[in-house]
């Protein structure tokens, strides 16, 4: 399975941190800007192919949770075609309290993943698209496990 992992940049954003630990092939740092990140995720579907893209993105949640993004909306909405429950159990069985959740936000997460989602259902591609929101990095007692959790 060819997975693409993106996380949104910055120093201290723990959804970078986590792609930084994330042993793997394909990894795309998204900018912090509305506009430019969803043309850098649609610029790297045009010329490859995945099955699978997990998008991490940074929230207040309290320590060692981990919150499953379903739906991504705008004036319309977009869910997930992923099956999650093997990765909400591994999660689980790696002592992470995980949060299913229909409300991606209103800024930056919610943005690249209705985009995401709305790319792959108007190109009709192959791929399924998941958006998980961690916790500030104070809030993970260990980033690295939470990684290979990922791998």
């Amino acid at each position: 399975m060819k997975i693409l992992y993106t996380a949104f940049n910055g120093k201290n954003n723990s959804s970078k941190i986590l792609l930084d630990n994330i042993n793997c092939e394909n990894k795309l740092y998204l900018k912090n800007s509305f506009k430019t990140s969803v043309n850098e995720l649609q610029k790297e579907l045009e010329h490859n192919t995945y099955d699978l893209i997990i998008s991490f993105g940074q929230a207040p949640l309290s320590s060692n949770t981990i919150k499953i993004e379903t739906i991504g909306k705008d004036i319309d909405y977009y869910k997930t075609n992923y099956n999650f429950s093997d990765l909400k159990n591994k999660l689980e069985n790696n002592g992470f309290n995980v949060i299913i959740s229909n409300d991606a936000g209103n800024y930056l997460c919610n943005h690249i993943y209705y985009n995401g989602l709305k790319y792959i259902s108007d190109n009709n591609l192959k791929c399924d698209m998941i958006f998980i929101h961690i916790p500030k990095i104070k809030n993970i007692d260990n980033i690295e496990s939470l990684a290979h959790i990922f791998e």
